[in-house]
């Protein structure tokens, strides 16, 4: 896990040397155990180490593998040591015990097609100079970020924005569109494009290609069709392949050099990675200590630490509990919203800054986490919504009453009720929602249509590929590398993805039970097998801004309001007391965030230019 960056030009790069340093060092978070590059006319790589597997030198990156590879590499490959046998009965000699060479090894047998061959994340950039060809790929989901700015001199890419943004030459602007997405529906990675204009995301599952004429060709090399069928029932067969993959994902991902811990928030998700954890190191009799780290909250609303207690009273793990006020998320918003690189959608992502602080803290490198678990089995409340509109469309009228009883249940122990309805409005919808639009400045609000992403589309797709865990992807990467942690996720194992997208939606809903089949397969305590109320990593956040409104509304009472072409400035004083403590505090806190990273970033806006 570490930090990449670097560039390609059509002419000598004088200037290049002194920008990959500024690069490397604004990415010096993701990897402060070591640093290299590669210069060679056109070419310039930089890494950032942070040493999870062979610990050595050998491991130092870029790496070179014959006279014609070098590589900069972002991720783990869980399967190298399978892959090194396979490679190695081919001819193949490895110099060091790293994933590293593994990629460089596969893509000199494979080629383009090497990247079927890995089981794991990873964001790179290899140099060809066979070719005189550039390839960057991504992981099939996005777990581990490439960014890239091209202009008619040169192409730059990073592990994050920040990196990009050492040239003075790219324009700190506003992307419009994005921000209207963002403020209207709180969309957030939906697209290729980011909150900056020119700097774009190499989408998941893509590979690029690019020469030094700066000729570029992006493709896809990886998709997954989820069943829309509900049809049979679960099958024991089937409860034990779940288990049996899930099993090996999690062992999979405990092959590290540095101790592995993982987080635990006291839902499915994370105990079951916790209870499995614990299995697989006391069967295979290791010396290592599991230690899981909790946000918790003292507002019962949210606090969930009587199902994090029942995981670590039943397993050996060593909890550590951290907790926060409204006073630190004002004093460490703007830190967060730098790590983050660009404004995210709730409070929710300071309770897990938090406990990737404390895992660094603690000397925690790696930390096994349970993104993915809801979109691929259907664990989100919108989900029963989608099922029951699948029941009556294919005129299973009594099979849809018995799932609205059923999610009717889950919804009254909701903190989120509001919410939710408003989400059952918004896919009951005949026609694409405006959205909020409350706040925005007349000019912008006639500028805009804002993105559908096709509802008719099927709806796990969209929450894998679009709407969902992208941006719990970003959000776990930067928190995570913001103290230098690995983030695993045994839920994204392609095999798990792959098993859980061929299974019918009602073996993963039934009777209005989300994740039916986890609950059957996995072990967990009871009392957290029967939960219905699903929180998440959920903060007091409607507190903690009227505990601090004065000094948030203050922002918009500024002279220089970054973010005023994008809004109507008096009408969101007006009526902020009334949005904040009746409506929806989340839609104020975006405002909030756009403000304030404009001003982190000194970001510009054309609209305001144009219009001021």
């Amino acid at each position: 896990m570490c930090g990449i960056c670097g560039y390609l030009t059509k002419k000598d790069f004088p200037e290049g040397r002194e920008l990959l340093g500024k690069m490397g060092k604004a990415l010096e978070h993701r990897g402060p155990d070591d640093e290299g590059f590669y210069e060679d006319d056109n070419i310039g790589l930089c890494h950032r180490r942070l040493s999870i597997l062979d610990l050595s030198g050998k491991g130092r990156q870029p790496m070179k593998y014959g006279d014609h590879l070098i590589l900069t590499y972002n991720g783990e490959i869980y399967n190298y040591i399978e892959l090194r046998q396979e490679l190695s009965q081919a001819g193949y000699v490895f110099e060091t015990d790293t994933d590293t060479e593994i990629i460089l090894a596969a893509y000199d047998k494979w080629g383009d097609d090497c990247l079927a061959h890995f089981n794991g994340m990873w964001a790179f950039a290899l140099w060809d100079k066979q070719k005189n060809i550039l390839f960057c790929a991504r992981d099939r989901f996005g777990v581990k970020p490439f960014y890239y700015h091209r202009n008619e001199k040169r192409f730059l890419f990073a592990s994050e924005i920040k990196g990009l943004l050492c040239d003075e030459n790219i324009e700190r602007v506003a992307n419009p569109p994005i921000v209207y997405d963002y403020l209207t529906q709180g969309l957030l990675e939906h697209t290729n494009e980011t909150f900056f204009k020119d700097i774009y995301k190499l989408p998941a599952g893509h590979y690029l290609k690019i020469d030094p004429s700066l000729n570029m060709e992006i493709k896809q090399f990886y998709d997954v069709v989820f069943s829309e069928e509900i049809t049979g029932k679960l099958q024991e067969k089937e409860i034990q392949k779940f288990r049996d993959i899930f099993e090996s994902s999690v062992r999979l991902r405990l092959r590290a050099d540095v101790p592995v811990g993982s987080c635990l928030s006291g839902g499915l998700d994370s105990s079951s990675i916790v209870c499995c954890m614990d299995h697989l190191l006391k069967s295979e009799k290791t010396d290592m200590q599991q230690h899981t780290f909790s946000y918790c909250a003292n507002d019962k609303r949210i606090d969930e630490r009587k199902f994090m207690n029942a995981v670590t009273d039943e397993t050996s793990a060593l909890s550590h509990q951290v907790f926060s006020t409204a006073a630190e998320l004002k004093q460490e918003l703007e830190d967060l919203i730098y790590y983050q690189d660009e404004p995210f959608s709730s409070t929710g992502m300071y309770a897990s800054y938090c406990v990737y602080r404390a895992a660094g803290q603690k000397g925690i490198k790696v930390l096994l986490d349970g993104q993915g678990a809801d979109e691929l089995l259907c664990g989100y409340r919108k989900s029963r919504i989608y099922y029951i509109k699948s029941l009556v469309k294919k005129k299973r009228p009594g099979r849809a009453v018995v799932e609205f009883w059923g999610a009717l249940s889950q919804a009254k122990q909701s903190m989120f009720w509001k919410t939710d309805l408003l989400k059952i409005r918004k896919i009951l919808s005949k026609k694409q929602p405006a959205g909020n639009t409350g706040f925005l400045s007349d000019i912008f609000l006639n500028s805009e249509r804002g993105f559908d992403y096709s509802r008719r589309e099927n709806f796990q797709h969209n929450d894998v590929f679009v709407v969902s865990l992208p941006a719990l992807l970003r959000y776990a990467d930067r928190n995570s590398m913001a103290f230098s942690v690995e983030s695993r996720l045994p839920f994204l194992d392609y095999r798990f993805v792959e098993f859980c997208a061929s299974l019918s939606l009602n073996k993963k809903i039934h009777r209005g039970w989300s994740k039916y089949i986890m609950r059957k397969a996995l072990t967990m305590p009871q009392i957290i097998r029967r939960r219905r109320d699903k929180i998440g990593f959920a903060t007091p956040e409607d507190n903690w801004l009227k505990k601090e409104s004065e000094y948030f509304k203050s922002l918009f009472r500024d002279d220089h309001v970054q973010s005023k072409a994008y809004m109507n400035v008096q009408k969101l004083l007006r009526e902020w007391d009334h949005t904040l403590y009746h409506n929806n505090s989340a839609g104020i806190f975006r405002y909030i965030c756009l403000e304030l990273w404009m001003r982190k970033f000194n970001v510009k806006s054309y609209l305001q230019e144009e219009n001021s």
